[in-house]
């Protein structure tokens, strides 16, 4: 057994050492939807909180081709977007890769086409049945057919050689070596984990010890990451009998005891492993903070601060962190991501030159015609509190020429207008997934609402609450058109 276990870490030191000397990939193909514009392309830095990072962009002709050097060092699932639609594939160091890109091409205009299902579909030129995303695709449609015929059957309590037929069906057809540590023997392996969870969940320590008992964590591979979230889901709060909840509660809420709460965490049989018990504790902390009734908050961000500072698994000290980052995002008093954004005139606005009023950004698009009804009433608030509530609507159409004509357009709408101008890591520091949005900020820069009241529900006297400085009207009410 521990022949094996070095044998894997050999191979893994191996291939960190191949990977300073590897080759970009490259991408070569056509976006016929994205013609004289540009493709964007992700990594997932942390597949625990699946953070993507820009890593490459790649202009588009006339006729819709491009071609593009992504860094990769290993296997690797890459994201592709144009505007706020998105695709992906599993690129590998040094391969060369011919794709055609295809999408709907109405729902590319809007900044929530996610939400109606918009994605970017690829195709490899030629066709190679040999080919990693050939494989997992293949593997993925049978998958995806197995669960809709049988997910529920497995939650039931059928028997053993009922289920062994079941998942037969899956293993016969798409036969893996369990020891390969090659990315599509891993993710074949941990999809089906996944199906052994549903049926055995009640048996996680047999699950723990088939899937999870090994020195080695597939970081970079969506399907183990995918499953260790779904086993340890709830695992610190509800999923252990082997740490007293008052061992939670001394050292996150009394004691704040780093040191001593990973220490308990490792009488858990499924703890032992050093790499799991510290992406439980990242994954569980994160959980726990919504507890805020049972769970002090700072204590976890400071639990979380020194497991960035002090684990020696740099993946954690990079997942710590995203976890930070995660839980205290455009939160309550948090500090409203700064940026610049041009106005109508072409002229750079910074948001934390507005400091000293308060601010309420309003996002909308041409095509959200609520944004527009919302935009009557904020004409009313305006015309009132205008020396202490800047109102700063974003304008989010693709096309930033759209800015120009609508502020022409509704001169009655006397506030600054900006255009968001393709700046995406804007639209993901806000969390901009739909519309209508508003976020309310205070004098200090600071984030008091987030998401806002709607204008045409409540915002005026949501303001009033938050800041009870500015003046009440007479009559207060709501606006409603």
């Amino acid at each position: 057994m521990n022949i094996k276990r070095d044998l894997f870490l050999l191979f893994f030191l191996v291939q960190v050492a191949i990977g300073f000397c590897l080759k970009p990939a490259q991408i070569e193909g056509n976006a016929p939807f994205a013609k004289n514009g540009e493709l964007r392309f992700y990594f997932y830095k942390d597949l625990l909180l699946q953070h993507r990072v820009l890593c490459a962009t790649a202009p588009v002709d006339e006729n819709g081709y491009f071609n593009v050097q992504i860094p990769a060092i290993e296997t690797s699932l890459l994201i592709i977007a144009y505007n706020t639609t998105y695709g992906q594939i599993f690129i590998e160091p040094e391969k060369h890769y011919k794709i055609e890109l295809s999408a709907d091409e109405n729902l590319l205009k809007r900044i929530d086409a996610e939400l109606f299902g918009s994605t970017i579909h690829t195709q490899f030129i030629p066709a190679d049945t040999s080919e990693l995303n050939y494989k997992i695709n293949r593997f993925n449609r049978y998958y995806s057919l197995f669960l809709y015929l049988y997910a529920d059957t497995l939650h039931q309590n059928i028997p053993q050689a009922t289920y062994d037929s079941l998942i037969s069906l899956l293993t016969d057809k798409f036969p893996i070596n369990n020891d390969a540590i090659d990315y599509y023997s891993v993710y074949v392996k941990y999809k089906i984990a996944y199906i052994d969870l549903l049926y055995y969940h009640k048996e996680k320590q047999k699950l723990y010890d088939k899937y999870l008992d090994s020195r080695y964590v597939f970081y970079n591979n969506i399907a183990y990451m995918d499953f260790f979230d779904q086993f340890f889901e709830g695992h610190l709060y509800a999923g252990t009998t082997k740490i007293p909840k008052k061992v939670f509660y001394e050292n996150i809420n009394d004691k704040r005891n780093y040191y001593k709460l990973l220490d308990e965490m490792g009488k858990d049989p499924a703890l032992v492993n050093e790499k799991i018990r510290e992406m439980v504790f990242i994954k569980g902390l994160g959980e726990l903070y919504g507890l805020d009734h049972e769970f002090n908050r700072t204590n976890i961000l400071m639990l979380l601060m020194q497991m960035e500072k002090e684990s020696k698994f740099e993946e954690h000290r990079i997942m710590a962190k995203n976890m930070i980052n995660h839980l205290t995002a455009l939160k309550y008093k948090t500090e409203a991501p700064d940026f610049v954004l041009k106005d109508v005139y072409n002229s750079p606005v910074k948001l934390s030159d507005l400091k000293g009023k308060y601010v309420y950004l309003h996002f909308f698009s041409t095509y959200c015609e609520e944004c527009i009804r919302e935009m009557l009433v904020l004409k009313s608030i305006q015309e009132k509190y205008k020396d202490s509530l800047q109102i700063v609507s974003i304008m989010l159409d693709f096309e930033s020429t759209n800015l120009y004509h609508f502020v022409s357009a509704h001169k009655e709408f006397d506030w600054m207008f900006l255009h968001f101008d393709g700046n995406y890591a804007f639209i993901d520091a806000y969390g901009v997934y739909a519309l209508p949005l508003g976020i309310l900020i205070d004098s200090k820069g600071k984030i008091v609402s987030y998401p806002a009241k709607s204008p045409t529900q409540g915002l005026l006297m949501q303001i009033f609450s938050i800041f009870p400085s500015m003046e009440k009207p007479k009559e207060p009410g709501e606006y409603r058109y």
